[in-house]
């Protein structure tokens, strides 16, 4: 028995150990590089060693940085809801009314995934332009005398390409907890009595509540990194911490700067996770759901 399972040991060592060269080689390491820079400043067009916490002091007292983190949150909890009140019904349909075309319908809706960002964006600037599609049919309708400008370069056309964006990353994370639910329990709740909106609320959505999370942590963390969505859609709204961090790279030439603005929205980011973890943690519903005791 003890050799079987140093063979295995050995195995997932073997199997493991490209997977974690990889991993440290192109994430840990350049965030490693990343945060010793953040210890530099820059002298005329040379950085050089700097061992203080002048960086993050600024990141911290500065109001335009602290505002900006503020607003990729903001942005991130506002499209991960949105992005959870879409994708339920259309994850319900698919895993539990759906039985002959079910793949058909996952690939459909990963279709648009196949297309690059810059593809996307620019189709929603012809739907929402001065002149698009929108504005157009408006006009024609009589519903407006002149195109609405608001409809393109807004927060509110950012936030509705956002959506459309990451709206399948969600609507997978749901449709696997889905997937994985026992139907017996359905079978049983239906047996006592239960209609099905009861045994929704009680059974179907707090078992899938995990995919729920998941997935709104995943598009949480994806709108907060999104570069060319605000900057190509929410015009002069569109400035936000990733486009101050790209903007210290290049033209700026301030390394330092923006490494410790890169390092404080990931502080940020998992400190909102870990409080999170916590809170489902110590709730009665979150011990159920994680199966821990």
């Amino acid at each position: 028995m003890a050799s079987l399972e140093d063979t295995r040991r050995k195995e997932f060592a073997v199997l493991a150990t490209p997977a974690v060269l990889f991993v440290g080689a192109f994430c840990i390491a350049p965030l490693a590089l990343l945060f010793l820079y953040s210890f530099y400043r820059v002298d005329f067009v040379a950085m050089v060693p700097d061992l203080n916490l002048r960086n993050y002091a600024t990141v911290v007292t500065s109001e335009t940085y602290r505002t900006l983190i503020g607003k990729a949150m903001l942005h991130g909890a506002l499209v991960a809801g949105f992005t959870a009140v879409l994708a339920y019904p259309l994850a319900f349909f698919i895993a539990m009314r759906v039985k002959v075309y079910k793949a058909a319908l996952l690939t459909a809706l990963l279709i648009p995934l196949y297309t690059g960002d810059l593809v996307r964006i620019f189709a929603w600037r012809v739907v929402l332009g001065a002149e698009g599609i929108l504005n157009t049919f408006l006009l024609w309708i009589g519903a407006t005398e002149q195109p609405i400008m608001a409809l393109l370069f807004s927060t509110g056309a950012s936030l509705l390409v956002l959506t459309y964006n990451y709206l399948p990353f969600m609507v997978l994370a749901i449709w696997i907890a889905l997937e994985l639910l026992d139907r017996s329990l359905l079978e049983a709740a239906a047996d006592l009595g239960a209609g099905r909106f009861r045994t929704f609320r009680h059974v179907v959505l707090p078992l899938t509540l995990p995919g729920v999370l998941v997935g709104a942590l995943m598009v949480f963390a994806l709108v907060i990194g999104d570069y060319l969505t605000p900057q190509l859609i929410g015009g002069s709204s569109g400035v936000t911490v990733i486009s101050a961090i790209h903007d210290l790279f290049g033209a700026a030439f301030d390394w330092p700067l923006g490494g410790a603005i890169a390092w404080v929205l990931m502080a940020v980011l998992v400190t909102l996770i870990a409080a999170l973890a916590t809170l489902a943690l110590r709730s009665r519903l979150g011990r159920a759901l994680l199966r821990t005791r």
